[in-house]
């Protein structure tokens, strides 16, 4: 799980903006799926 953070966020220094780019990732994933099982039903 952890080697899963890193490729999203690439570094483990910069903690601010690869957490903003984590954030962005969960983001638009749930408004993917959201908008997939909106189609759908």
């Amino acid at each position: 799980m952890m080697n899963l953070y890193y490729a999203i966020v690439g570094t483990t220094t910069d903690t601010n903006a690869g957490l903003a780019r984590f954030m962005g990732v969960i983001i638009a994933f749930i408004v993917l799926v959201g908008s997939l099982f909106w189609a759908l039903g």
